[in-house]
């Protein structure tokens, strides 16, 4: 049964523009590759992210966001089993934040 897992976080100070973009684009392809969708939205230096996919993949991919030296304050909102996932095949797209809260409200 797919999961999905939203989270947010606050980048560092030293993650750049262009690091954000490359992020996103290796972001895309790892998740494609492995059975994982979800969408990413910023503002300023806070992040909010859903993951949905594989449960083992997602919760791996999450544990390594959570190890990662771009983010702090990593923080689990919601884990949850879904019957299907909503973004079907984005691998990671990057949305404004007001998107993501309109996309929370839809996903219920």
């Amino acid at each position: 049964m797919p999961l999905r897992i939203v989270y947010v976080s606050t980048l560092a100070p030293a993650v750049s523009e262009d690091d954000i973009a490359a992020l996103v684009d290796k972001a895309a392809a790892f998740n494609r590759a492995h059975g994982i969708t979800g969408v990413l939205a910023l503002e300023d230096r806070r992040v909010c992210q859903i993951l949905e996919g594989p449960d083992a993949a997602v919760v791996a991919l999450f544990r390594s966001i959570g190890r990662d030296p771009r983010h702090s304050g990593v923080t689990e909102i919601v884990n949850v089993p879904i019957d299907a996932v909503t973004f079907e095949d984005w691998g990671m797209v990057r949305r404004r934040m007001i998107d993501m809260v309109v996309s929370a409200f839809a996903l219920g």
